[in-house]
């Protein structure tokens, strides 16, 4: 057996839930409004993300920017066509994305303690635990964009949660 290893992380819960996915980071601040609501692509033109799918990720990015009215209006078109990130791990929350991440019930944290920032990588699979204030890190399952099972090899999983 590999001995497939899990991190469990310290966080500070901003909104509620309890979420698990696929990692995928951003470089760049996030303005829902500027991801294709059908797809969940990115469309801003030069953003660390342009062309990727935040659908169903666990988005992990610096903060957010754009307007009241165009990140609730960009996240609700996300979350209303299923293609909203399924939780969200921020560095610098502010009051705009808070406000529009409570309305749309995605769970986000922040104040991740900083061995989280080097060690995670996109592909990797985490479980955001918002309501316990915690963070499970696992590595990604080859060929898979499932949770491995605790008791499998990471190659053989991916089945099943």
């Amino acid at each position: 057996m590999s001995g497939r290893k899990e991190t469990e992380i310290s966080c500070h819960k901003i909104v509620g839930g309890r979420a698990d996915g696929e990692v995928l980071i951003s470089s760049d601040p996030v303005c829902f409004y500027l991801v294709d609501p059908e797809t969940g692509r990115v469309l801003e033109k030069g953003h660390a993300l342009e062309g990727r799918c935040i659908a169903g990720k666990v988005l992990v990015f610096p903060g957010g920017k754009g307007s009241s009215v165009v990140q609730a209006d960009g996240l609700y078109q996300l979350t209303a066509r299923g293609t909203a990130p399924k939780a969200m791990i921020i560095q610098n929350p502010d009051t705009v994305l808070v406000a529009t991440a409570v309305i749309m019930g995605v769970p986000l944290v922040d104040q991740v303690d900083p061995a989280f920032y080097r060690s995670v990588a996109d592909g990797d699979w985490v479980e955001v635990d918002a309501d316990n204030s915690r963070i499970v890190l696992a590595r990604r399952c080859p060929g898979s964009s499932r949770r491995p099972r605790s008791n499998e090899e990471p190659a053989a999983a991916g089945m099943s949660e």
